[in-house]
């Protein structure tokens, strides 16, 4: 075998396994968004077969040797990446069965059906027997790749190369010590901005129609992107000009679809925004959560909470809705739009007190994986936390454990990535707001402008590096959590006056 022979091999075994991809994407997205619930069984099954009709191609004996081949020559830095990354892939995966990938892929579709059942009937019972069997599948699979690896830290690194829970016990030290304060500070300040006119009726249809002005804004052109509704928000790349957002819209709060479409829109530039070349690659077009996390943040927070992004939109939603917002000023519509308050709903969450929803995440899932807890008792463990860290009382199962999606699909480990990625893109918009005047271009409606600038900084190098290398060649230094916690202390003291 010589190297054109080799990468001939690679290149057209990828393209197969893309194909799979598709077939798979469309149908799960699907199954979120428009296919009839009582066909779920019958899907799930269909689906999985087409993951094991996968398997073989994933694990053909020339891939494998053509892998090999190019992991032992010199070639540029992309494909040496690709390589790189393909080879330690491969290497997990061939350590499982066809029957095996098959049954991890039914047990998870069928725990997203359960979860969902049980959040809208909101009864916990209904899916705690999915869950229990998904956190014992993932355990085993996840000593089948890393056995001498602690759980926890294989899963971590998984969603966040090099991430591990000293590194995360070190982060999340940080925000309790520099943010837990300010929020009980900020908490006894509860009347001090009005947003009462936020939960008001504003009619689905209304929101719907404000929602295509807000896309245009955001430049989320239907050419190459789609957004459907779902029960949880998600973007789903089908290729980088095929790329699928979700939202869900809420009666009585107009923000919550209005942050939802940015947040995943922000997830689907940086699928729409890679470097071209990556076409013809798997592994380099795959972004870490991390990044992908201070993308979509970036957008709902960094750039979606200031005043200056909704003068060009605020003009258009005061005409849907007069009854409710004729009299409220666009300032006094940004402060009520960066409240914070202690809540029960993490996708709801204000900036300040978005990073203890995780933190509760991360304690929970460390006591899961090392097995520091009666898993029958998570509910009561989830509720306590709540207490605890935000001072709420859960009212029920489906305003609480059952809230999020992420365990349904085996997305252990994803959650802290949440953090992280807001703290990633604090550090971005510190470097941003040097090299350009980022309300300027909110205020003209140019989101392009800024939308390129995080093109070239960031998103056209996809997984080419790990985070912090992104970081260094984006801002010039290493990732520095003090960004994050310095911008919410000097965001949160201004708007409260503290």
């Amino acid at each position: 075998m010589n190297k054109k022979e080799a990468l001939k091999i690679y290149h057209e075994h990828i393209e197969k396994i893309k194909a799979y991809d598709l077939v798979l994407a469309t149908a799960d997205f699907d199954s979120s968004t428009i296919a009839p619930k009582k066909g779920n069984a019958y899907r799930n099954k269909m689906m999985s077969i087409v993951q094991g009709e996968a398997f073989p191609i994933q694990t053909d004996p020339v891939l494998v040797e053509a892998i090999d081949y190019l992991n032992g020559i010199k070639l540029d830095e992309k494909m040496s990446r690709e390589i790189s990354l393909a080879k330690k892939n491969l290497e997990e995966i061939l350590r499982f069965t066809k029957e095996e990938v098959m049954e991890y892929a039914l047990v998870q579709m069928n725990a997203n059906d359960a979860w969902l059942e049980a959040k809208q009937k909101k009864d916990y019972s209904i899916f705690e027997p999915h869950l229990l069997k998904l956190i014992e599948l993932t355990k085993q699979r996840t000593l089948k790749k890393k056995p001498d690896a602690n759980v926890y830290d294989t899963l971590l690194d998984d969603y966040e190369e090099g991430m591990n829970m000293k590194k995360y016990d070190a982060f999340f030290k940080l925000i309790r010590k520099e943010l837990v304060p300010l929020i009980k500070k900020v908490s006894k300040k509860q009347d001090f901005i009005d947003d009462s006119f936020i939960c008001k009726y504003y009619p689905v249809e209304k929101q719907e129609r404000f929602s295509k002005d807000l896309k245009k804004y955001l430049g989320f052109d239907p050419s190459w992107g789609y957004m459907g509704v779902s029960e949880h928000p998600f973007t789903n790349a089908f290729s980088r000009n095929d790329v699928r957002i979700t939202t869900s819209y809420e009666e009585h709060n107009v923000i919550s679809s209005i942050y939802s479409i940015i947040h995943e829109t922000g997830h689907a530039f940086y699928e729409h925004q890679l470097d071209p070349a990556y076409d013809r690659l798997i592994e380099l077009s795959g972004m870490s959560s991390g990044m992908h996390e201070s993308q979509s943040r970036f957008l709902e927070n960094y750039l979606g909470k200031r005043e200056s992004f909704f003068t060009k939109l605020y003009p258009k939603l005061q005409k849907l809705f007069p009854e409710n917002l004729k009299d409220v000023s666009l300032e006094d519509f940004s402060k009520a739009a960066n409240v914070s308050k202690c809540s029960l709903i993490r996708t709801d969450a204000d900036e300040l007190t978005y990073p203890i929803h995780i933190l509760i995440r991360y304690e929970i899932e460390k006591m899961i994986f090392n097995d520091e807890i009666d898993l029958h008792d998570l509910p009561k463990i989830w509720n306590q936390k709540y207490k605890d860290y935000l001072g709420l009382d859960v009212p029920d199962d489906a305003s609480g454990i059952l809230q999020d999606i992420h365990w349904s699909l085996a997305y252990f480990g994803y959650f802290p990535t949440y953090a992280l990625g807001s703290a990633i893109g604090a550090q971005i918009f510190h470097q941003m707001s040097k090299d350009m005047d980022v309300d300027e271009s909110l205020s003209k409606g140019d989101f392009k402008a800024l939308t390129d600038y995080l093109k070239d900084h960031i998103q056209k190098y996809g997984n080419l590096y790990d985070y912090d290398r992104i970081l260094q060649i984006a801002t010039g230094e290493p990732f520095d959590p003090h960004y994050y916690t310095d911008y919410l202390k000097e965001k949160y003291q201004k708007l409260y006056e503290l």
